[in-house]
Order: structure tokens, then sequence, then C-alpha cells
């Protein structure tokens, strides 16, 4: 039930381009979750793979995750 991972397609980010390296932010797996630090890495194909700090309970496959840094939303995918 518990994970310090996920991997994510149908990646949407909203401050342009796929990022080329991996960056640090706060990863939110539901909506009434609270946000997590995490480090991102961004895939070809709309893809990305977070990896948490700590493990998170109940990573659902379908699920949306949203990443944060600060109150700006960086972009999101669906869980796979």
């Amino acid at each position: 039930m518990f994970s310090d991972y996920l991997s994510a397609r149908d990646v949407n980010w909203l401050f342009g381009s796929t990022p080329s390296e991996p960056l640090q932010a706060m990863a939110k797996i539901r909506s009434t979750a609270a946000e997590q630090p995490a480090t991102v890495i961004p895939l070809p194909g709309q893809r990305l793979e977070i990896l948490f700090a700590k493990q998170r309970r109940a990573i659902t496959p379908g699920q949306s995750v949203v990443l944060y840094d600060g109150d700006t939303v960086l972009g999101g995918g669906i869980i796979e």
C-alpha cells in the first residue's frame, strides 16, 4: 500500500516546454492529500517519474498527480 515512487502519463506542463532536467517540486496525489516534496524526472512522450521524499499511501493508477512550486501549478498527469 505504501510507495515512494510513481510514474505518470499524459503530462501537461503549464509553464512552457517539458523540463530537460529533474526538478524539485511539491506533489499532490489526490485533492484531499497534503502536498509532499518530490523529485520530478521528465521523460519523453508526455511522461514523468516522481520520487517522493517519504513513502505515500495508496498511490492509485488513474488518479491525477499535480505538481506545485509554492502556489504555482507546474503541471500534472495521470498516475500509471
